[in-house]
């Protein structure tokens, strides 16, 4: 998806360090909620389905299965935030704080499932890459191998982009001031800082592979 070879290479580093970040946390932080250790592993995948969606090969990965499997998890998001018990903190803050992962999840089945309605239309106009109702092949030089041409999913892909980088500048920022206290308090506010900035750098990473696609 990514033709330019220099950010394709620093998307890619990016989310194969987010990957193994959260597979890290899901699996080491034994003392975790399991919710807690679950988020972690769904954003270590979610981080290898862009890696993978950042190079050619990823665009010939199975679609449906994607978009089932992060439709789901923008669900449980959700569905976890109001029905599991969440300690002293009332459901409703809960669920403001798990909003933004389940909107993050669902972009990315959207964008899997942009994708997939490309490849599959062109496959079945005659298989070639620029007779794609849904896709345009960009100029020479372009970020992007393949863009979409329809006006609505461009806007929504605008649109998610622009969510995404809020969220990434919230997080980032966020992550940035209990990282600024962390020398003085305990090594879960540590984790904290680093939890929330890697969710800011894959919201990030995402709001580029959004614009690509403009």
């Amino acid at each position: 998806m990514i033709a330019a070879t220099g950010l394709r290479w620093i998307l890619t580093l990016l989310f194969c360090a987010l990957a193994a970040y959260g597979l890290w946390r899901a699996f080491a932080a034994r003392s975790h909620p399991w919710t807690a250790r679950l988020a972690h592993g769904l954003h270590a995948v979610m981080a290898l389905a862009m890696f993978a969606m950042a190079w050619s090969w990823g665009m010939d990965l199975p679609g449906t299965p994607q978009v089932v499997f992060f439709s789901v998890a923008a669900a449980w998001f959700v569905l976890a935030a109001l029905a599991l018990p969440n300690g002293p903190e009332p459901r409703t803050r809960a669920l403001a704080s798990t909003l933004p992962h389940a909107v993050m999840t669902g972009a990315m089945a959207w964008m899997v499932a942009a994708m997939s309605s490309g490849m599959s239309m062109g496959a079945t106009g005659g298989g070639q890459a620029h007779d794609m109702p849904g896709m345009d092949m960009p100029a020479p030089g372009a970020l992007a191998t393949m863009t979409l041409s329809g006006t609505g999913d461009r806007w929504s892909a605008g649109l998610l982009a622009l969510v995404l980088l809020v969220l990434a500048l919230w997080w980032l920022a966020e992550g940035f001031d209990t990282g600024r206290l962390a020398p003085r308090a305990t090594g879960g506010a540590v984790h904290a800082a680093w939890d929330v900035g890697c969710h800011g750098l894959m919201a990030l990473g995402m709001a580029v592979m959004f614009v690509v696609m403009v």
